[in-house]
């Protein structure tokens, strides 16, 4: 998985921090999806019911600094570390 663009840090910084959490959190559904071969719908309930959406919630001011590989890695260590299989 790639870094953040600029073009992607545009798209994700809208100003309204709550909104930039939104489309962050979502923009790493849809990667973790595509970088572990999953729909995003299963990608989704995968990282909700394995603690992924809250660790992306609790840790964002953190999170959204990462590359995309190290955030996604800490996803799976998150969601393995709470029963997830991946």
């Amino acid at each position: 998985m790639a870094a953040l663009t600029e073009d992607d840090r545009r798209l994700l910084n809208s100003g309204d921090p709550e909104i930039n959490r939104i489309r962050y959190i979502n923009f790493m559904i849809i990667r973790f999806a595509r970088g572990f071969w999953q729909p995003e719908q299963e990608a989704y309930r995968y990282l909700h019911d394995f603690g992924g959406l809250d660790f992306l919630d609790s840790h964002y001011e953190y999170l959204h600094t990462q590359s995309v590989h190290d955030t996604a890695m800490d996803l799976l260590q998150v969601c393995r570390k709470n029963g997830g299989w991946l």
